[in-house]
């Protein structure tokens, strides 16, 4: 779903004329908890993949040479963040500072 929202957006700027321009993902992440599939491993391995195609300049099947740049939504959980239950767990570190997942594994 990554590359399909990506090549949507970019398609949808060439045909208003913006033809080349990098898009930037601002906020992506994976919630570690707060329901079925928000796991600490479903994570890691999301935010495994975004590195691994960053670090080799994967691109998407429209822009297959132009890496994105992607930024984590949080670095930390927010233990007082509203909302549903997952929206407290997309940070890789708790708020006293231990790891959440294994950030050894991305480097």
């Amino acid at each position: 779903m990554f590359d399909v929202m990506l090549d949507a957006l970019a398609a949808a700027m060439e045909r208003e004329g913006f033809k080349g321009i990098p898009v930037m993902v601002t906020e992506t992440g994976w919630p570690t908890a707060g329901n079925n599939v928000a796991t600490p491993d479903n994570a890691a391995a999301y935010i495994g993949g975004l590195l691994e195609r960053r670090l080799h300049g994967i691109g998407t099947p429209k822009r297959p040479n132009q890496a994105v740049e992607v930024f984590l939504s949080d670095l930390f959980n927010e233990n007082t963040k509203g909302g549903q239950e997952f929206e407290n767990h997309f940070g890789i570190f708790q708020p006293d500072g231990s790891p959440v997942i294994n950030v050894t594994s991305f480097t």
